[in-house]
């Protein structure tokens, strides 16, 4: 058994590891009950790495931080993407082994109360001759309410994240597609950044970005970890939440990725927003309707 390293995560990636399980048996007020429900789980992602024919011994914590008790199970499965904005699939993929059958837990659930944490430990065995490369997998702890009849049943789930790396050789390679931010634009003033991850192993990218004004001062500032699976390209949208209904900025940024740093080009960018433009355009139509006016007038004066 060996245990080579193990690094926890904690990212903006937490949006997939919180989701709402509805079962819809009929029409009736059962789901109040639930809102008393509110699970969660630590640490959120988990990056093992393990020889094969070796395994992985560690544990997450289950937290009831509502007001009632409640049944709760956990269990593992398949994590993948689906597109560029890395939609999460929960699903067996064909061509994937199903690493879930690497999972055992010591517990598969229970009963908890109000304010109380259970520790679940669990262990991550890797079949003899796994080839080497990164495997994905989601390990959820889901509420479990009583169904009843003519009811809606509210279930939640929270979920922690495994990003395995099997020991052995590995590609890695990482590529900077495309830097997007449109020279116009309404608010808020968004850029996109598209990176490729065409190696057999995960990794992540850290980006920085920053909005300058035309003398130089910070509007706004971001530094952010995305992790990029293999075999894909990951679409990065990054918004300024408040960004102002006029203005001209200047929009910069670094993406690290392997050890690799990628300058992004400066871009200007001229915020207008709507109804900034409906002024500017009944202004303009004032303007010419006062010089025709003026110029008409003129004429008539000279005759």
């Amino acid at each position: 058994m060996s245990r080579i390293s193990s690094k926890i995560r904690n990212s903006s990636q937490k949006l997939v590891f919180l989701a709402l399980v509805l079962s819809i048996t009929g029409l009736s007020t059962g789901a109040a009950s639930a809102a008393a429900q509110v699970i969660t789980m630590t640490p959120t992602s988990v990056s093992p790495v393990i020889d094969p024919g070796s395994e992985f011994k560690s544990s997450f914590s289950v937290i009831n931080q509502g007001k009632s008790s409640y049944k709760y199970i956990v269990y593992a499965a398949p994590y993948s993407v689906k597109g560029e904005d890395y939609t999460p699939d929960f699903t067996v993929l064909p061509t994937a082994p199903n690493i879930t059958s690497w999972f055992n837990f010591s517990s598969p659930g229970g009963t908890i109360a109000p304010g109380q944490t259970d520790s679940i430990n669990y262990t991550i065995t890797v079949p003899e001759n796994t080839q080497a490369g990164g495997y994905y997998a989601a390990v959820f702890a889901e509420t479990q309410f009583p169904k009843a009849a003519n009811s809606i049943t509210l279930n939640e789930r929270v979920g922690e994240l495994f990003y395995i790396q099997v020991t052995g050789p590995v590609v890695k390679k990482a590529e900077l597609l495309t830097w997007t931010s449109n020279i116009f634009q309404d608010p808020p003033l968004t850029s996109i950044i598209r990176l490729q991850n065409d190696g057999s192993i995960h990794y992540a990218a850290n980006i920085t970005y920053k909005i300058t004004d035309v003398i130089g001062q910070t509007k706004y500032s971001l530094s952010t970890q995305k992790e990029l699976l293999p075999q894909t390209i990951r679409k990065v949208t990054i918004p300024w939440p408040k960004t102002p209904s006029i203005g001209l900025f200047k929009v910069s940024g670094n993406v690290k990725m392997l050890n690799q740093n990628h300058q992004l080009s400066t871009k200007w960018v001229l915020v207008m927003s709507k109804t900034v433009r409906q002024i500017i355009a009944a202004v303009v139509v004032l303007v010419i309707i006062l010089l025709v006016s003026r110029a008409l007038y003129d004429k008539r004066k000279g005759k």
